[in-house]
């Protein structure tokens, strides 16, 4: 590896290098990449950013489904020039990472291609100004935080690696380089224990681990301090983020000149390649999906942190027909509505355990119902006679809380609740939305079979094809049913149910060859516009 920092080093330190030199030393390779270099200038000066997809052989770049891993070097720039005379300390970041992309790409030259895609990206600024900072100044930027972020982090990257120099604060002292918790929609979730076992095995060192305030993981210009620019990227993006920090003993101004330790960018940038080569083996590389998922309906979205905060937002309601904050349902909605509005979520069936639902509220025979989950993925059933009951009490209790506009969360058809909010029912969306259009047949997705005739009564007037796929359990049977409709004479196909995700309209979108409505995105988008 110390061959790649070395050829890059000596790219790097000049003071005319542009993106296009740096992309060159790639373009000796001959391997299988794509680049692109994009010059932003402002009136602070300007600086060439570099993207670089080295694909992998199981990528998504050749139509195959391996995870796309994002490395960024974070940076103001490489040289204070004319201030200060060659490479500085800021830079290591761009140089970590670049190394670490030209080792794999000679890799996959030599036949030991990696699984995933891998996106470098950072970019060349040799002369980006000095800005005063508390122990040592920082480097400041020739651009803006939103045009780093826009040029370096892209929504393919399933997992992003954000290396940054972190060398001017009396909070970590040691030589070398340094990990952060792994950092993922405004949550600071537990170290990876895999991504430690990594760091000690290429060190053969305990492993370092820097700590992180709440502060730290929010956006630039919000008038808090933070430890530096390291875990940005986690501000813009939905993937997981681990923050490598270029660390040193005592702390060392960013716009220092002669501080680039090439060992510790060395080690630095074998421990990113490890971790490119494990990362499409190990689903729980960088977090506990599961445990994530725990702590979201725990907690619910903090999303919030990935803004530069709010003082005064509006408030809607989200009236669940199964239990509140659950991610599952959450999932596409809080994407919409959230950080504008913030959202206050109850749930019909808040309080209730699976036996108490099944003695009170479970339909009789014959009676139509609907399907939800409460608690630890339990489907059950509610007659709509009860639910309509339900419902009209969570009505009155958000207008206690003087929300003024709120959204069932459930398709079924329900006569006129008593209220003085605005509340949105999907199912009158729905109709709006089919006449709107001139829909005349209709294929329809449901959730259970009884509910069948149901769906076919309240849409006969489209004269409908309906076909059952539970929302709740694997998405393939959802996938089967779809293939069922190529073959039908619709117009369009209704996901009967606020269970569907958007995710799972585009399967059926794909399966089917078929427009899809997804009454989850579609009510709600309204819901944004309305509130």
């Amino acid at each position: 590896m110390l061959r790649q920092v070395i050829d890059l080093y000596e790219i790097m330190d000049d003071k005319n290098v542009t993106g296009q030199d740096v992309v060159d030393v790639f373009k000796n390779e001959s391997g299988d990449f794509e680049y692109k270099i994009n010059r932003v200038t402002t009136d602070k000066g300007s600086t060439d950013f570099i993207y670089i997809k080295i694909k992998g052989r199981n990528g998504k770049s050749i139509g195959k489904s391996a995870p796309t891993l994002g490395i960024t070097g974070t940076l103001g720039g490489i040289g204070a020039r004319p201030k200060l005379t060659g490479f500085v300390s800021d830079g290591d970041g761009a140089l970590t990472v670049l190394a670490a992309g030209l080792k794999i790409l000679r890799m996959n030259k030599k036949g030991d291609r990696l699984d995933s895609d891998v996106i470098i990206t950072t970019h060349i600024c040799p002369n980006a100004p000095v800005v005063d900072h508390f122990p040592v100044p920082f480097m400041g930027s020739s651009v803006d935080d939103e045009d780093i972020n826009e040029n370096c982090i892209y929504e393919d990257m399933d997992a992003i690696i954000s290396v940054d120099t972190t060398k001017g604060n009396e909070i970590i002292n040691n030589n070398g380089y340094a990990i952060s918790n792994t950092v993922k929609e405004g949550y600071i979730l537990s170290v990876s224990k895999y991504l430690l076992d990594i760091m000690k095995r290429t060190t053969g060192k305990m492993p370092v681990v820097f700590p992180l305030a709440q502060q730290d993981i929010t956006p630039y210009g919000n008038r808090l301090s933070h430890l530096n620019s390291i875990l940005q990227p986690s501000t813009v993006t939905k993937a997981p983020v681990l923050g490598i920090a270029i660390t040193t003993e005592l702390p060392i101004a960013g716009c220092a000149t002669g501080s680039t330790h090439l060992f510790d960018i060395e080690q630095a940038a074998r421990y990113i390649v490890e971790i490119a080569k494990e990362f499409p083996k190990n689903p729980n590389l960088f977090y506990d999906p599961k445990e994530y998922n725990i702590i979201k309906r725990l907690y619910g979205s903090q999303r919030r942190f990935q803004t530069k905060g709010v003082q005064i937002k509006k408030k809607v309601g989200l009236i669940t027909m199964g239990q509140a904050a659950r991610s599952d349902i959450t999932e596409n909605i809080n994407d919409i509505l959230e950080p504008e509005l913030e959202v206050i979520s109850i749930g019909a069936l808040d309080g209730y355990n699976y036996d108490e639902v099944k003695e009170k509220f479970w339909p009789a025979k014959g009676e139509p119902f609907i399907v939800t989950i409460i608690g630890e993925d339990k489907i059950v059933k509610i007659s709509e006679n009860s639910a309509w009951k339900l419902v009209q009490k969570k009505i009155e209790e958000l207008e206690e809380r003087n929300i003024k506009a709120s959204m069932l969360m459930c398709t079924g058809k329900f006569k006129d609740f008593n209220k003085k909010s605005m509340v949105l029912q999907p199912e009158k969306i729905i109709r709006a939305t089919l006449d709107a259009i001139g829909v005349e047949r209709i294929g329809i997705l449901v959730p259970e079979e009884e509910q069948i005739r149901d769906s076919c009564k309240q849409y006969e007037r489209y004269k409908p094809i309906i076909k059952s796929a539970e929302p709740y359990e694997d998405k393939k049977f959802i996938s089967e049913k779809a293939k069922e409709f190529k073959s039908e004479d619709v117009d369009i196909i209704l996901m009967d149910c606020m269970g569907y995700t958007e995710d799972m309209g585009n399967i059926v979108e794909k399966e089917s060859g078929k427009n899809v409505l997804v009454p989850r995105v579609l009510a709600t988008r309204l819901l944004k516009t309305l509130a």
